[in-house]
């Protein structure tokens, strides 16, 4: 379920990137070979495309995070690991790093999140729906109004009814990652950074930081929902991480 195009089996930390709804692994895979050597980049790869395309996509968001987590501890868990997800991948991201915690006692070393709300915060909530009965019609109405589905995938019908299952099982897990406000007792205690488009939906990054008792930091990049398609926001991102880990850079 790991993609790494580009491995460096002689590095010193691992970086883990998860999807958005609708996404897959392959994005990820050049940044392999944009970061120096002692840093190897894995792509998540979720059940029901690219290599796992065969697989029946999951509907269980506490499913996909054990999944998840279980591979990074028992397969990549001897090095530590940072994490980056966008969207749908931002939340994976954040319940696969309190699992990690919780579970197996390895907080990641740092998590990069972006183009989301937290799970406590009231927006969160009110994106939130049922979708089990929800016909093919009203899905692809609601995903439209949402915001974060690429538009080439919108704007082909034909690529719409391909992905639709893969789509609706994200979304899905999407909606099942709601949660409490804290208690005053932040589930993590690794920074957090949250990246952001500029011009798509307004996200309630403050909470963020609220789930974390140690650093918060905000970015903001020109363009929307899938700013991290451009490729100087994707030159920043990575200029971004390698100065939080300048010894694992090389610099």
């Amino acid at each position: 379920m790991m993609n790494c195009r580009y491995p460096q089996p002689d590095s010193s930390l691992r970086l883990f990137c998860f999807p958005w709804a609708g996404g897959g692994s392959n994005f990820y895979a050049r940044w392999g070979k944009d970061v120096p050597v002692n840093i190897e980049v894995f792509g998540v790869t979720l059940r029901g495309r690219e290599s796992r395309f065969a697989e029946t996509p999951c509907v269980s968001a506490t499913e996909t995070v054990a999944e998840i987590a279980s591979t990074i501890h028992s397969e990549y868990g001897e090095k530590p690991v940072i994490l980056f997800g966008h969207s749908m991948g931002a939340l994976l991201c954040f319940q696969t790093a309190v699992f990690l915690k919780t579970v197996y006692g390895k907080e990641p070393q740092h998590l990069y999140l972006s183009g989301i709300s937290a799970p406590h915060t009231e927006s969160r909530r009110r994106e939130s729906k049922d979708l089990s009965t929800t016909s093919d019609e009203e899905f692809e109405q609601y995903v439209k109004e949402l915001g974060g589905t690429p538009p080439e995938i919108l704007e082909n019908q034909d690529l719409f009814k391909l992905f639709l299952p893969t789509l609706k099982a994200d979304f899905t897990i999407v909606n099942q990652i709601v949660s409490e406000p804290p208690d005053g007792h932040p589930p993590l205690s690794c920074p957090i950074t949250f990246f952001d488009g500029a011009e798509d939906n307004v996200h309630d990054y403050e909470g963020w930081s609220q789930l974390t008792s140690g650093s918060f930091t905000l970015y903001k990049f020109p363009g929307g929902h899938f700013y991290i398609k451009d490729e100087w926001n994707y030159k920043r991102i990575i200029e971004i991480i390698r100065k939080d880990f300048p010894s694992s850079f090389g610099c």
